[in-house]
This record gives structure tokens, sequence and C-alpha cells, in this order.
């Protein structure tokens, strides 16, 4: 049907009669500056250029301080890409790479990993979604990252918006294709025959050397690293998790566990622990004499482990109580007692231990056992704060694993080997030589300061060598520090002197 117009009518009035024309076909809106059209050529040239910086900082080194630049580069570029949402992903991607700034090691590199997919998710879901929501994006990133490189490595050959076969796209590319790219073949060769300087130019092209094949298969695994990150607007939707449900009815628990069952054994399990703690006053605090034949040393040694796992036995049975006490006052007494009588039986474990270092000295293994007997009984403390202000499994859960994940990082910036070293050759301990000279690089500025002679028969640290600024780490660099003033403090031929055999260490 026709338009009817009416000359002089105003434009807003001619278009009211829309309903005799059927449908207004309005214009496509115009997309030249949406950001998918105004991003589809950031995208390669930033793809390029990180692989270029990837290959500067990573290729033929062992990574330190430039797996961290890398890193924060990838997730720059993806913050870019997002129109500036999300910048706390930037932040939290900062914190969980400075544990491998300090040192490469297993530990900061899994945190490294952690920092790169949670600052990721931050930034591609332009906010933060909660500890368990952005974790389960994470793990959803880690999956939907290889298909998603799949999918666009698959499109490229062609860009049609409607559903369509590789085989057709091979054939559109063929057909498109096959004219100019034979005909410019054979125009380049007769070009470059009848051109002898650019003839001297391929022939120098001939005898360049190519990247071996492990640099390019390099290339491509950073690639495919890369790529995700700068495709986070377009993995929103997959990276959102699936809405949670509630739990259909109460939650059904074994039939031992029960009201009279948790009574009798928070009865129990008090007096037992009462009996324990007793003898820890008796003995450890008191300073009663042990019987014959056993020595103070021995008496921690026997129970600073086992009291560890009792605790986190307790902490587990303090939780699945908790339910059973919230109508009954005398029940939760006795819960929060229990726990209490938990949290100085850890204590006490921390006493055994260093009574045991005392005399025998600390050892990797006994730091990180003091460090986790701290943990437990800072979880011992929120599980007693649950206990009386009738918080849920889950909050104890979220706040006993961030409790841990903070030990964690914390303990990667402190210096094992040579805080042990430090303590171990000042204090009058039963030592062991040969665990002293089998510590890391970190241990040798205390080696030379306070037993300088002590691993010359043996193999010792060797001093950190960093053969490129990539592979710098802070702890490296504190080290060969330490080192160089205790070389400035102490004269050439007393170093000498102390090296033939004057030795200036503790009799071993």
């Amino acid at each position: 049907m026709k338009t009817f117009l009416v000359r002089g009518v105003p434009a807003s009035i001619q278009q009211d009669s829309w309903w005799m024309d059927g449908l207004i076909q309005r214009p496509p809106p115009n997309t030249a500056d949406t950001p998918t059209n105004r991003n589809r050529m950031e995208r390669p040239l930033l793809l390029v250029a990180l692989i270029a910086l990837g290959d500067v900082l990573l290729w033929g080194v062992v990574p330190g301080v430039s797996l961290v630049i890398f890193a924060a580069a990838v997730l720059l570029a993806a913050f870019v890409l997002s129109d500036g949402r999300g910048w706390g992903g930037l932040i939290l991607g900062a914190v969980l790479f400075l544990p491998l700034l300090e040192q490469m090691q297993s530990l900061s590199l899994l945190f490294w990993v952690a920092g790169l997919l949670l600052g990721g998710v931050w930034i591609g879901l332009g906010g933060w979604q909660g500890l368990h929501d952005t974790s389960l994006s994470a793990l959803r990133l880690m999956v939907h990252a290889p298909l998603a490189c799949l999918r666009d490595l698959a499109g490229i050959l062609g860009h049609a918006p409607t559903p369509d076969t590789l085989s057709n796209r091979l054939s559109r590319f063929t057909i498109g294709w096959a004219l100019p790219i034979g005909l410019g073949l054979i125009f380049l060769s007769l070009l470059l025959e009848a051109n002898p300087v650019a003839n001297i130019w391929l022939e120098r092209a001939q005898t360049m050397t190519l990247p071996n094949p492990s640099r390019i298969a390099f290339w491509m695994g950073i690639a495919v690293v890369i790529w995700p990150f700068l495709r986070l607007s377009y993995l929103r939707q997959r990276l959102t998790p699936p809405m949670r449900q509630g739990l259909i009815g109460p939650r059904r628990l074994p039939g031992v566990l029960n009201h009279d069952a948790v009574r009798r054994s928070l009865i129990l399990f008090n007096m037992l622990f009462a009996v324990q703690t007793g003898l820890d006053v008796v003995y450890l605090w008191g300073g009663a004499s042990l019987p014959e034949g056993m020595t103070y040393a021995t008496y921690a040694h026997h129970g600073a482990y086992p009291l560890v796992v009792t605790a986190l036995l307790a902490g587990s049975f303090a939780v699945v109580a908790r339910p059973f006490t919230a109508m009954d006052p005398l029940l939760r007494a006795a819960l929060i007692l229990w726990i209490v009588q938990t949290i100085v039986l850890v204590i006490s474990s921390l006493l055994r231990l260093e009574l045991y270092v005392g005399v025998y000295g600390l050892t990797r293994l006994r730091m990180a056992a003091g460090i986790w007997m701290v943990v437990v009984a800072g979880g011992l403390g929120l599980t007693c704060w649950q206990v009386l202000r009738h918080h849920t499994a889950a909050w104890l859960l979220k706040r006993g694993f961030a409790l841990g994940l903070l030990a964690l990082y914390g303990a990667m910036f402190i210096s094992f080997d040579r805080t042990i070293a430090r303590y171990n050759l000042t204090n009058q301990i039963v030592a062991d030589p040969g665990y002293i000279c089998a510590l890391s690089s970190a241990a040798l500025p205390e080696i030379r300061k306070h037993a300088p002679g002590l691993c010359d028969d043996r193999r010792g640290p060797y001093a950190p060598y960093a053969a490129d600024w990539r592979e710098w780490g802070f702890r490296d660099w504190r080290t060969l520090r330490s080192l160089a003033a205790l070389n400035a403090e102490i004269p050439e031929p007393t170093a000498q002197r102390s090296t033939q055999g004057e030795q200036t260490s503790p009799t071993y």
C-alpha cells in the first residue's frame, strides 16, 4: 500500500499514519562505535604485543620478576578492553603476585595463578561477586578458556553471524582468494626477476635464521593463555555461575548424631581433656620433675603433633555438635568449655614444640608445625565465637579458609632457611651441621656470620646468582646485600685465616 502524505503537514504528524503502511522499516543502528567493532582490531594487536612481551620476558630464563610483569600486563590489557570496569581485579592480582616477587617457588606460583584467574574474573564480570561466586567463575574460566580459543580459531576463516560449517568457509576462502593469490605470486616472481635490489633482499631473507620450533610452540602457548583475557567481555555469560538453589528440606544427619549422644560425648570429652590439661599444667607449666629416664624434650616431642590432630578432630566435632546445643544452655556451655580446653591443648603443643626446639634446634617441619598450631588455635577461637553468636557453619568455613590462606600468604615472605640457620647457630642446641649446610642460599649470610668455617669441608649453600635481570627475586637480592655487607666488615686477611683453620664457630 502506498503512503499517503498531505503536503504542508508536519513530519511528526505524517508519521502518525504508520498503521496504514505496516511496520516502519527503521534503519539499523550505527554500530561503528560499538565495543565489538572498536575492539576488533585492538585485540589482535594487543595479542601480538603481549606475545612479544612474553618472548622478551620469559623465553630462555628462569622466571622471576619477569613473570610478575607479564601477568600484570595481561590484566592491564584485559582492564583496558573492559572499558574501565573491574579495577579491583588489578589490585587483587598485584597482591597475589607479590609472593612470586619475593621468591619463585611452588606455593608462590600457585598464588600467581590464582591472582591471574581471580583478577581476570573480577575484570570480566565488572565487579566483585563474593568469594564463593568469584572462585567458581575462576574455575569456569579455566574450563572455558581453551574452548574459547578453539571457537575463535575456527571462526577466523569466516565472520558470518549465521551458523556455518567449516567446509563452506573453506570453499568461500578458496573461491575468494584463489585468483588474487595466484596472479599475485606470478606478478611477484616477475617483479623480483626485473628488480635486482629486491632479489638481493630475497636472498638475504633466505639466509636468515628462523625461530626454532620450540620457540614457536612457546609463542602459541602464551597466546592460548593471553587470548581468553582479551575476550572476557564475550565470556561473561559463561563465567557467571548458575544460580544457587536452596536446600530442599532440612539436612539429615546420621542417626548416631542425636541430642543424647552429643550430651554424653561432651561430658566424656571434657573429662578426658581436663586430665590432659592437668598433666600439662603440672609438668609443662609447673615444672614438676618427670619420671626417671624421661627428659622434657622427649615429653614435648611425643605430644606436640598428636595434640594438634586431636584439636582438629575436636574442632570438627564442635561444628557438627553446635546445632544440638542451640536450645540447651547447659549443653552449649559444655561445648564452649570443651573448645576452650582444646585451645589450651594447642597452646600446650606450642610450648612442647618450643621445648623441643630449644634442645634440638629448628627445622623446616618444626617451623611449619608452629605456624600450623597458631592457625588451628585461631580456627578454634572462631569456632567458639560461632557458638556464642549462633553463626552458621558456612560462616565458620569461609573465615577458617581465609585464615589458612592468610597464614600461607604471610609464610611466603618469611625466609625459613635463614631463620633456621640464625637460630641454630646462635643457641646452645644439639646442632646438626649437615642439616645447616644443606639449607638454601638464603642461609649463607648467617653461616658466614656465625660459623664461617662450618661448611668448608661439606657441600654448603652457594651464593644466589641471576644471569639476567628477569630472574631477579627480592629474597636473593637481600641475601646478596647481606653477603656484601659481611665482606665489607671482615678484612680479607682475617677472612683467609678463618677459612684456614681458626675456627670461630661453636664446637659441634
